[in-house]
């Protein structure tokens, strides 16, 4: 679905990077918009739970600083499905994703074959976009992979510790961009899968336990590039 992963632009974030918005949802033609709506119904044969959320879209991305505005989660698949669908205006979704270390190593999750996006790929586990949770004021990293770690792994906020920002990792053709975060929970791999399996969403297939040395030989294959840079970082 993508190209080389050294197409992926990587930018390093301070440990602690702030993310606001500073503008409100651009207004669209009616051709534009007509559009939109199209992608969303077909998508919605295929996938019929879809949600049509908030969803915060980065304008500028730098080393301490991520602005940006929110949109709607339709616009964002509408791009996806059509990527030249709003011209120069790219819209750069921003997704938290986990580097997840447990009591014997680290975590990586192998996402469902029915996801919309790269179906079958291991990533960091937990991952999603940044949403409007509560209010569209300053975005909470933290916050939102906290929720993310309760939705996809049965992790409720207490049990897992957020750390610092690694980096920002863009998808050239999707756009998403990626913020890689550590995140440390104290129960070992079996207990995560058991938790996964019972209070989980489904959204991985299958979790792998990687050493905790770290390093990105060794992993299973098709990878995430925004995993394989933060393993490359880690070790």
């Amino acid at each position: 679905m993508f190209s080389s992963p050294s197409d992926w632009c990587v930018t390093p974030l301070a440990p602690s990077v702030v993310v606001r918005a500073e503008h409100s949802l651009p207004n669209l033609s009616p051709e534009i918009e007509t559009r939109i709506a199209l992608h969303w119904q077909n998508a919605l044969k295929d996938h019929p739970t879809l949600y049509n959320g908030r969803v915060f879209c980065a304008d500028r991305v730098e080393a301490d600083t991520i602005t940006g505005h929110w949109s709607e989660y339709r616009r964002v698949l509408a791009q996806m499905r059509e990527p030249g669908l709003y011209g120069p205006k790219i819209l750069r979704p921003l997704a938290v994703v986990g580097l997840l270390h447990t009591a014997d190593g680290i975590v990586i999750g192998q996402r469902s074959e029915t996801s919309i996006y790269l179906p079958g790929y291991w990533q960091g586990a937990p991952a999603g976009n940044v949403e409007s949770r509560n209010g569209e004021g300053d975005i909470d990293l933290a916050a939102q992979l906290r929720a993310e770690c309760e939705e996809e792994l049965g992790i409720s906020s207490k049990e897992c510790h957020v750390g610092e920002c690694l980096l920002a990792c863009e998808h050239p053709e999707t756009h998403i961009v990626d913020i890689g975060m550590n995140v440390r929970i104290a129960m070992d791999f079996a207990t995560l899968q058991e938790r996964c399996h019972r209070l989980g969403n489904a959204e991985y297939q299958a979790l792998k336990l990687l050493p905790a040395t770290g390093g990105s030989s060794g992993t299973p294959t098709p990878l995430v590039p925004t995993l394989r840079a933060m393993l490359e970082q880690h070790s």
